[in-house]
């Protein structure tokens, strides 16, 4: 599953931030980017998107995009050298169909000139 298909399933804040969280314990993970244990509480349990200044630590930390952070709209890291491979390997997927299709669009541009010139000859 690629990440984007991942992350697609994280439909509310917590979820995102469960994901960013990783294996970490929450009010751990919450101690190392500086957010108080009882507001990160109030956020976690209430699943309320915290303010401005508290977002910036999760992304600090995280390096994760605010807008996905906050809507889930995105990728989580669309910076993110380590995800260039995932998305680069998509790409030239998409290529691949797109050659293809362009292969066989020749393939038959060739045959439909072949007939135009074979009926040219029987006149």
């Amino acid at each position: 599953m690629t990440l984007k298909k991942m992350t697609s399933k994280l439909k509310n804040f917590k979820d995102r931030l469960q994901y960013l969280i990783g294996e970490v314990k929450p009010y751990a993970w919450c101690k190392q980017i500086g957010i108080e244990k009882g507001l990160f509480q109030y956020y976690w349990q209430k699943e309320k998107i915290p303010k401005y200044e508290n977002l910036i630590k999760i992304r600090n930390h995280t390096g994760c995009s605010l807008d996905w952070l906050m809507t889930g709209d995105g990728e989580p890291y669309p910076d993110r050298i380590e995800d260039m491979e995932t998305t680069t390997n998509e790409l030239l997927s998409q290529i691949d169909g797109q050659m293809d299709k362009l292969d066989r669009m020749v393939s038959r541009l060739k045959q439909i000139k072949a007939d135009a010139e074979s009926l040219k000859k029987n006149r």
